[in-house]
């Protein structure tokens, strides 16, 4: 529909996703365990995890600090946008 074809994304390999890797769901596998159960599919939940070698502030900083001097930047040209249109087309009434 218009759009350019840049071929499939790439899938990673699966080799690389490890449970081992992720606190949480070595957790998960280790009370399954208990039960006498196995999640086959327990490696697929591991990308929704941050490597544990991260510090927490650098997902904090990622997710909320990205893009913020845009943001600021077009906060900043909005209010100045709207004070020169507001110079030049005052209010006819006041409240």
């Amino acid at each position: 529909m218009g759009g350019h074809s840049h071929g499939p994304p790439k899938v990673p390999d699966y080799r690389i996703y490890k449970v081992e890797d992720c606190p949480q769901l070595v957790k998960t596998q280790r009370m399954l365990a208990q039960h006498g159960l196995k999640d086959p599919w327990l490696r697929n939940e591991v990308w929704r995890y941050p490597p544990a070698s991260q510090h927490p502030y650098n997902t904090l900083k990622v997710v909320y600090f990205r893009k913020f001097k845009l943001g600021l930047a077009l906060a900043g040209l909005t209010i100045l946008g709207e004070k020169v249109y507001h110079h030049f087309y005052p209010e006819e009434h006041h409240h």
